[in-house]
């Protein structure tokens, strides 16, 4: 098993200058929303009493793989019933506004500002820009940072064995439960055993592994709703298909907390040293729906058309700032301008 640390990044009070979006829930009258049942009558298209990810939409498909408790890929009645008492039951959420919160601004805490001369200056385009803007009332210096979101410190891949005989060398990695797996050949002739489901079958009679081999192929399997033909597959894209796609980070110079929660919603969590973006869990449940997986690289990272490379996951294999103090080594920075860290003692 190689060895990895995931990373896990939460939700904290903070300020961040780049506007966060989110899905604005539509909330019926009181006495109008529509019960469990009704949600399945409506959405269960072939009728077997459960939802799949290609059935649903709006709310329960963003939150998906959250409400499928017992993780088998389909939503019973019983889980949707105690997904809505548990929405029920937590406190109204936030929606984001243009509210003044120039009063809600923390100033017992000590932060700790952005360093730019941590970041890799090769894979910056151009220089690090500086940018005050004003957001809610509050003004804040920004950096604006750049880039292509190509990792020079190590080689991007591999990531999908070509046949069922390959090692763990020739492939990447996946992950279920918290554990991470090698994705060996070995790994992909038994995904109908590890998850429990015979319509698992990435490989042909030969012992050859289906693998999305070109830029169209990717386009096609990588993204929510997976063209037919690319089920049952191994999701491949390379870093070239997207080399000129240009990512634009809006970071705070100096991160500020806030006595109210700002959501990261579902874009980049933040940039690695080497101006690669750190993303938020992969949406396992919409990969998993269509009998595809879309390994990571040893390095925690893979490629989508919207994101080109990005890490899931933190390896050891990108610059860290050791510290001084009692913190673990710096890895990168949030878009709320708050350092990301290793784990301790790790």
């Amino acid at each position: 098993m190689k060895k990895i640390v995931l990373t896990m990044f939460a939700l904290t009070l903070i300020f961040s200058c780049k506007t966060n979006q989110e899905n604005k829930e539509r909330q019926q009258p009181d006495g109008e929303r529509p019960t469990s049942s009704q949600l399945i009558s409506e959405m269960d298209a072939d009728k077997d009493g459960k939802l799949s990810m290609d059935e649903v939409k709006g709310p329960i498909a963003n939150d998906f793989e959250n409400i499928d408790s017992d993780s088998d890929n389909f939503i019973s009645l019983e889980e949707l019933d105690k997904a809505e008492k548990t929405r029920e039951n937590r406190p109204p959420r936030q929606e984001e506004s243009n509210a003044d919160l120039s009063n809600e601004i923390e100033t017992s805490a000590k932060v700790v500002p952005v360093n730019t001369n941590y970041f890799i200056t090769e894979n910056i385009i151009g220089e690090i820009q500086e940018k005050t803007v004003e957001l809610n009332g509050i003004e804040t210096l920004c950096y604006i940072i750049k880039t292509h979101s190509q990792a020079t410190e190590h080689q991007m891949g591999p990531w999908c064995p070509r046949h069922i005989s390959d090692g763990m060398e020739k492939a990447g990695i996946w992950f279920k439960d918290d554990k991470v797996y090698d994705v060996s050949g070995h790994f992909i002739a038994n995904l109908d055993e590890f998850y429990s489901d015979d319509k698992w079958l990435l490989y042909r009679e030969d012992g050859t592994i289906k693998v999305t081999e070109t830029e169209e192929a990717c386009l096609a399997a990588a993204k929510p709703e997976v063209d037919e033909d690319y089920h049952n597959y191994c999701v491949e894209c390379l870093p070239e298909y997207f080399k000129d796609q240009v990512t634009t980070f809006v970071i705070p110079a100096t991160p500020t907390y806030l006595k109210s929660v700002q959501n990261f919603g579902r874009g980049g969590i933040g940039i690695a040293f080497n101006g690669v973006n750190y993303d938020p869990p992969a949406p396992t449940h919409a990969i998993l729906a269509a009998h595809t997986i879309a390994p990571l690289d040893d390095h925690g990272g893979h490629v989508n058309p919207h994101g080109g490379y990005h890490y899931h996951a933190v390896t050891g294999s990108t610059k860290e700032v050791e510290q001084t103090d009692i913190h673990a080594p710096l890895l990168g920075y949030a878009i709320d301008g708050f350092g990301i860290y290793a784990l301790e003692d790790e």
